[in-house]
């Protein structure tokens, strides 16, 4: 048996314990959870933090979509599988290992503690090995999407402390990312997944909303433990309402389904970046990077 390619061996080791476990590992490498959890980590843990992250998983999503399409390896058979959420699309390289090396050993390297890299580390592993366990991914794939989430990881931080001009303007930040999203949509090999457009729009607008406040809002997440629990929880709240109005929208507009997908993307990158940020500030759970200072 080639456990490279054959994902038969985990069969006789699946439990009804072990598959709960997995399913959960495995949704923390879907888009649902990541969205909402940047969002959640940019308003009460650090927006910088989590700008930075977003624009990883934005590239990271993007190269292994292109990738899946390039490669078009089928995944292991449907019998074996256990997830059904994967639909039609291709198997290498692994989006979840991708993913998952790229947000949590990220998180860890900007944490820099020893608790942090564990935690990180085994949460990511978990996430790769449930892939494997729900029969969606063999081996290979999850060996090179790992690859190529640390391969990004390694070229983000250098180019990171470059200050190069795209770093620091706007327009031309926007300019880069349409351009980018532009043309590897014009040489997709097939049909793109929506969620390109999505991201792209989203990365665009935080970008904005990130300049905008800066300049203005100069929003800081709390500090408080009890605020940073009541700004998670309103967040949670006020984000979960805000995709279920997009999904109630998006069902009943005429418009492209790319086109809404982009649409989407700005609305959220706003909703996320900069109006519940202003709120919290209205609302005083959250302060400023730099406070005003008072009139004399």
């Amino acid at each position: 048996m080639n456990i490279w390619h054959d994902v038969a061996w985990i069969v006789p080791y699946r439990t009804e314990l072990l598959t709960q476990l997995a399913f959960g590992l495995s949704w923390l490498g879907y888009a649902t959870f990541i969205m909402f959890f940047m969002a959640i980590g940019y308003w009460s843990a650090s927006k910088t933090v989590f700008y930075r992250l977003l624009v990883l998983v934005a590239i990271s999503a993007l190269v292994n979509a292109y990738a899946k399409d390039w490669f078009q390896d089928p995944r292991p058979a449907m019998e074996l599988r256990l997830d059904d959420l994967v639909n039609a699309s291709y198997g290498l390289p692994s989006g979840h290992a991708q993913l998952a090396v790229v947000m949590w050993m990220w998180l860890a390297w900007e944490i820099r503690a020893a608790w942090a890299w564990v935690v990180c580390g085994l949460i990511a592993l978990g996430v790769m090995a449930s892939r494997m366990y729900l029969g969606v991914h063999d081996l290979e794939d999850v060996t090179v999407g790992a690859a190529i989430g640390a391969v990004t990881l390694v070229v983000f931080e250098q180019l990171r402390h470059r200050n190069l001009h795209w770093q620091m303007h706007f327009t031309t930040s926007a300019l880069l990312i349409a351009v980018v999203t532009a043309l590897a949509l014009k040489t997709w090999p097939g049909n793109a997944p929506d969620y390109v457009p999505m991201l792209a729009g989203w990365l665009a607008a935080a970008t904005w909303a990130l300049h905008v406040d800066d300049g203005q809002l100069d929003f800081a997440p709390p500090t408080a433990l009890h605020k940073k629990i009541l700004v998670g929880l309103f967040g949670a709240v006020a984000f979960i309402a805000e995709q279920k109005l997009l999904k109630v929208l998006g069902a009943g507009n005429t418009m492209d389904p790319m086109q809404w997908s982009l649409m989407k993307g700005l609305v959220s990158g706003i909703f996320v970046s900069l109006l519940m940020p202003a709120l919290f500030v209205r609302l005083g759970l959250a302060g400023r990077a730099h406070p005003m200072p008072h009139a004399h």
